[in-house]
């Protein structure tokens, strides 16, 4: 996992200098493009998530989450994940552990966020959930063609607007 890292951030930080749209690559089915506005002087690195800090103190970053990285059956369609943790859809038919793990997941969101304000849109082969609060954000990307994994997206110090349109533009 290192070198596979290590790899894409030279890859970004090549693309860097050119006038182009810099690809943040979270697997195989999820990427985001950004903007050489947004790369110019930012900084590249990898912790939990991929992350960019710009130049002005902004903050993006995902991953890919499955069925394994949050303790799920292996059968769990991903598809259902953003639902249940954004309060869009009931817990009620879910197991005893997994209606606990959407509950604490879903508390522990609308602690940072504000869960009346979730908007879900409907993209070409994508649905977009996003949920905001004083210029922090939070996404969950799923592929309607994948399954098994969804991307989730953060950031701070943008407005809705901003984050949402960043994650629109760039997905591919």
């Amino acid at each position: 996992m290192q070198k596979l890292s290590a790899f894409i951030l030279s890859g970004i930080l090549v693309a860097c200098g050119a006038q182009a749209d810099t690809t943040l690559s979270f697997g195989a089915d999820f990427k985001i493009a950004l903007p050489p506005s947004v790369i110019a002087g930012a900084t590249v690195f990898a912790a939990d998530e991929l992350a960019v800090k710009t130049a002005s103190g902004q903050l993006f970053s995902g991953k890919v989450l499955s069925a394994e990285t949050e303790q799920l059956p292996a059968d769990f369609d991903m598809h259902l994940y953003p639902q249940y943790v954004l309060k869009l859809k009931a817990v009620s038919d879910l197991s005893p552990h997994n209606t606990q793990l959407f509950s604490h997941t879903a508390d522990e969101i609308n602690d940072s966020f504000d869960l009346s304000d979730v908007s879900t849109e409907q993209l070409q082969g994508w649905t977009l959930y996003s949920v905001c609060k004083a210029q922090r954000c939070l996404a969950y990307v799923v592929k309607h063609n994948v399954s098994e994994y969804i991307l989730t997206v953060h950031a701070n110090g943008l407005s809705k607007a901003e984050f949402t349109g960043l994650v629109k533009a760039g997905l591919h």
